[in-house]
């Protein structure tokens, strides 16, 4: 296997912290032996938790860049969206200089599979790679903003595969980060909508086992989709939990939300985690996972070996 660094992008607020803490262990535990730098772009995160944090991968570098007020703009908040959703657009300007290509992954997201074959995507030129957005509207986009109908689609900005080189030379996260400034009140999804803007026609399609969005893993839902967008019953690399509903609330439902507590479990975040599910609830949560799990080494294009995902017990 390729020693060669890795590196992964996230952006969060204090709040998120646990839940960052919950997709490194999960990131680490798929690719044993792999050599990461977490460029960590945050709000107000303290000192004690980013201690924490870099336990949960002493063999990792870390990166922290706590955004200052004109890196991104100002969001108001809107439905479980806040202005930490925009932190990713921080990276042309504040990542590390030697940073030329970068993984961003959302903190709301687990890892089942070996991202060093996802980092060895080619790009084919362009400068972003991401999955499509299973609930985009493209025509409806496209029409919006006066663009030509897209071949790619709609992409989800969860998942994105970053030529950082490309994005600083045009500029393009600048790009975004004006469309925001411009539109932002007018932008379902802020950040999402604005890269979808800047990169229109103009991305790669990566295999949408890198980011199973939450309807695709619901049955009744996900047989709507294509077929290569169904995941219910495979397991995919990546589990988004997209929406408003999050595995750690009370209020939500997810048929795979016991994911993201095996991962906690292995962080020093847990302990604060059981005043928000105590343990008979997250038990409920692994019953329904060993009833309705899918079966484990899934994708159809694996190799086996390393790349296969995690078959969670």
């Amino acid at each position: 296997m390729n020693s060669a660094r890795i590196d992964i992008a996230l952006g969060f607020d204090a709040a998120y912290a646990p839940h960052a803490g919950a997709l490194i262990a999960s990131l680490t535990r798929a690719a044993p032996g792999a050599r990461f730098r977490f460029i960590v772009l945050h709000e107000g995160v303290s000192a004690d938790a980013q201690a924490r944090l870099q336990s949960i991968a002493p063999n990792s570098e870390f990166f922290w860049v706590e955004l200052r007020a004109d890196d991104v703009p100002e969001y108001a908040a809107r439905d479980h969206f806040s202005r930490a959703i925009l932190h990713r657009l921080g990276l042309e300007a504040r990542a590390p200089e030697d940073c030329a290509r970068v993984l961003y992954l959302d903190a709301d997201v687990i890892v089942l599979g070996d991202v060093r074959e996802l980092w060895a995507t080619d790009l084919g030129g362009a400068a972003l790679g991401a999955v499509v957005d299973c609930e985009g509207d493209v025509a409806a986009f496209a029409q919006r903003w006066g663009l030509s109908l897209s071949d790619n689609g709609y992409f989800n900005s969860g998942v994105l595969l970053i030529d950082l080189q490309q994005v600083r030379a045009r500029r393009l996260f600048s790009a975004a980060i004006e469309f925001v400034v411009a539109h932002g009140a007018e932008l379902r999804y802020a950040d999402q909508d604005a890269l979808n803007h800047v990169f229109w026609n103009a991305w790669r399609a990566l295999p949408p086992a890198w980011n199973a969005q939450k309807l695709m893993v619901l049955e009744a839902k996900a047989q709507a989709l294509p077929a290569e967008l169904r995941f219910h019953d495979r397991l995919p690399y990546l589990v988004h939990f997209t929406g408003r509903e999050k595995p750690w609330t009370r209020e939500s439902y997810h048929p795979w939300a016991w994911l993201y507590w095996d991962a906690l479990s292995r962080t020093p975040f847990n302990q604060n985690a059981l005043s928000v599910m105590n343990p008979i609830e997250r038990a409920r949560m692994w019953l329904r996972w060993m009833r309705r799990r899918p079966a484990s080494g899934w994708h159809e294009q694996s190799r086996g070996g390393d790349h296969a995902p995690i078959p969670y017990r």
